[in-house]
């Protein structure tokens, strides 16, 4: 089933229960708040593998949105032979046929479908093709796209795929105005790479990548990648709760994931997540964009967050802020600091200490409660290696964060303190090695070769 030579329905596996059974063993299971996240796997035996193929008379993302709509358990895959060179997938296309979206792009429907074609219809330069389209001319609420909502017991699972979603992504359930209107649970998003347009303030069609609301629980975004996206790459809004964020990914992403949406939403107090082991990086041409708001990591308002093992490189300022009786526990992460944040002064030491003392220590913690311990800021040259000449501990702030890992099961807390790390440069590697898309194979998965093999692969930049 991981030979990529070998597609779905061509292995000695015959039944759709045998094939999703060997595909959630092989992808392991969460740790932390959403360890309970099946997705479309059901130990039943009623499991149905739908696999999504370009030979169909039915559009990609049509065939996407039937399968992921149902409460039904279903584990989604990509064709690999159809998918084995890049192609872009975008959701937005469901809606081509609708006449107020022609009129608004003044379009055919081959034109919105193809973004190209309407900019060369349009005389809009190759390189500003994307903004135009999908910030300008489609900036508009009034407009029938919205993000495809998730039902229960689904995964998406994008392993030995080059599909890319552009622009936008999911709901994981539904809202209004603070009120759950539709729950999901058990839901997994794994192995995909969410490409966006570039942050636009209030965009009318709010084009987060992932967004968990409506109390939806049981949730795991794992070993995705995101870059330049639109708005959020995972928020969780109105109450959603037990998730886990694992080995994502995330590059040149302003608000990264905010935890929940006004001080007016009681029901976020149930919010709980764990976020571990990911990458947050700003790359050196977005960070004068960036420097001052690529931050969110999290906004908490009244919920629970336990991040552990993440890696920040070129975050400038204040990257957490916890509101409204909100709790959030930091254990060991790092930040790096690469040429542009040692420019932001012409002494180096006179920015290191800018850096850590004004910037990352300048965190909103207002009737919060933010614990930071064991994590630490270096600078770093451009590959992410440590300078240990400047080093400093990220403070915490506010009122003292309980442990919340006595929320996890005994499994969960035993994997967790086997296998987290310490600041340094071996979590360094080891989250550079594992984190997005087509990264290595992590410690929750029984095919992971180990940290001492994944610690001894050949050191790649972080910005890539």
């Amino acid at each position: 089933m991981t030979n990529p030579d070998i597609n779905w329905r061509e292995s000695s596996l015959k039944s759709d229960q045998e094939i999703v059974r060997c595909l959630a063993e092989t992808l392991g299971r969460p740790v932390g708040y959403g360890e309970k996240a099946l997705g479309g796997f059901d130990p039943s035996g009623n499991s149905r593998l739908t696999v999504i193929t370009t030979r169909s008379d039915v559009s990609v993302e049509q065939q996407i949105y039937d399968a992921v709509t149902s409460d039904e358990h279903n584990w989604v895959v990509f064709d690999k032979d159809d998918f084995k060179s890049d192609r872009d997938i975008a959701m937005y296309r469901l809606k081509c046929g609708e006449p107020a979206v022609l009129a608004k792009l003044g379009a055919t429907e081959q034109q919105c479908v193809n973004y190209q074609e309407w900019c060369s219809a349009k005389g809009v330069p190759a390189a500003a093709c994307e903004h135009q389209f999908f910030n300008v001319a489609l900036n508009d609420a009034s407009l029938p796209i919205r993000n495809v909502v998730i039902g229960s017991n689904t995964t998406i699972d994008g392993r030995m795929s080059r599909a890319a979603f552009r622009f936008s992504g999911f709901a994981i359930g539904r809202d209004s105005t603070g009120t759950p209107t539709q729950t999901a649970e058990s839901v997994i998003l794994t192995h995909l790479s969410f490409k966006g347009a570039g942050h636009v303030e209030d965009h009318g069609l709010d084009p987060d990548m992932i967004r968990s609301t409506g109390a939806s629980h049981d949730i795991w975004i794992h070993k995705n990648s995101f870059s330049f996206t639109g708005d959020s790459a995972f928020d969780v809004k109105v109450g959603a709760h037990d998730i886990t964020m694992s080995f994502n990914r995330v590059l040149d992403v302003k608000r990264a994931t905010l935890h929940g949406s006004s001080d007016d939403h009681t029901i976020d107090a149930q919010i709980t997540t764990t976020m571990h082991h990911n990458a947050f990086i700003t790359s050196a041409p977005f960070y004068d964009e960036g420097r001052g708001t690529a931050r969110r990591v999290p906004l908490l308002r009244r919920g629970s967050s336990h991040m552990f093992n993440n890696v920040f490189m070129n975050y400038y300022k204040d990257f957490a802020s916890v509101r409204v009786g909100g709790t959030l526990l930091f254990e060991d992460n790092v930040f790096l600091g690469g040429t542009p944040v040692q420019s932001e002064k012409s002494d180096r030491g006179a920015a290191f200490d800018e850096w850590t003392t004004k910037r990352l220590s300048n965190n909103v913690v207002d009737d919060g409660n933010f614990t930071a311990t064991g994590s630490f800021a270096w600078f770093s040259d451009d590959e992410c290696v440590i300078d240990p000449t400047y080093e400093a501990a990220v403070p915490g702030g506010g009122g003292a964060a309980r442990d919340l890992s006595q929320d996890y099961s005994e499994e969960s807390r035993a994997l967790i303190g086997m296998h987290k790390l310490r600041a340094g440069q071996d979590l360094v590697d080891y989250v550079n090695a594992t984190a997005g898309k087509d990264g290595a194979v992590p410690f929750n998965s029984p095919l992971s070769e180990g940290r001492d093999a994944i610690l001894a692969l050949p050191h790649e930049a972080c910005i890539r």
